[in-house]
């Protein structure tokens, strides 16, 4: 019954009416991001084209407009697609984030790092200088990209050095061998033997770890007569004796173990 008490609606003001916002346009859905191993893909697509037909890949190629503004990027997500290249490449960017439970002691400043000194002779330079690669096969260094991600490689990472691998490293490799492909010979085998040094030295070079952090390198030559002075038994050709000689060896070792007990 509460109709009887019930006003009529009262009329809607002009005011309110005119002051109410507009309905907001839908904002447009961003674009979304292509996984990097697509990317990868039509990039290596397009070199093919230009080396087959110079002329249309630069006509296929479209010309962005310069007055368009461009949208904001989308913060970086999993890829969600199903390439066996987004697969693989996710996890490299779980790994690149910062630890945050580090402990504030051990964040050490780069800067005040004593630098390494360089340990190595000119003539291990000349050395390593003279054995650096000329050539390269780029079959060989995408079966070599390739095959770190499969479980295998990824098992073999794991059991040797405690995580996974990253795979940046060897496509980067496949990528340079494509690049230098239309290059002469002599400009590609000095291109080679930079790109080989460059990776030596970020690896052996001053400032990174080295063995010789814990031992210092023999200068000297061993004086004749100082080692391997530890006896060998004989080797022994026939099963048979070799099972003599073992259980001899057994019970010369139960006897002196028996006899200590006694002195004990």
């Amino acid at each position: 019954m509460g109709w009887f008490w019930n006003s009529a609606p009262s009329a809607p003001n002009a005011t309110t009416a005119s002051t109410s916002e507009a309905p907001k346009p839908a904002a447009a859905p961003a674009p979304r991001e292509q996984p990097s191993g697509d990317r990868e893909v039509q990039k290596f697509w397009e070199m093919i084209q230009e080396e087959v037909n110079p002329s249309q890949a630069a006509q296929a190629k479209p010309t962005p407009p310069s007055a368009a503004p461009s949208p904001p990027s989308p913060p970086p997500t999993a890829p969600t697609s199903s390439s066996w290249f987004s697969w693989a490449r996710a996890p490299d960017n779980t790994t690149s984030k910062p630890t945050t439970s580090a402990r504030p002691e051990q964040q050490v400043d780069p800067t005040t790092r004593a630098p390494r000194r360089d340990r190595r002779s000119p003539e291990s330079r000349a050395m390593s200088e003279a054995v650096l690669p000329t050539t390269m096969s780029c079959r060989d260094a995408f079966d070599y990209a390739w095959h770190c991600h499969t479980p295998a490689a990824q098992w073999n990472a794991v059991y040797r050095y405690g995580s996974v691998r990253s795979c940046s490293e060897l496509w980067d490799d496949f990528w340079f061998c494509m690049r230098t492909k239309s290059f002469s010979d002599e400009a590609r085998a000095e291109a080679i033997k930079a790109h080989y040094r460059a990776k030596e030295e970020a690896k052996y070079g001053g400032g990174q770890p080295s063995s010789e952090d814990v031992w210092e390198s023999r200068k000297e030559l061993v004086a004749p007569g100082t080692a391997f002075q530890a006896k060998f038994d004989p080797p022994i050709a026939d099963d048979l004796e070799f099972q003599k000689s073992e259980l001899e060896r057994r019970r010369r070792i139960r006897e002196e173990l028996e006899a200590q007990g006694r002195k004990q």
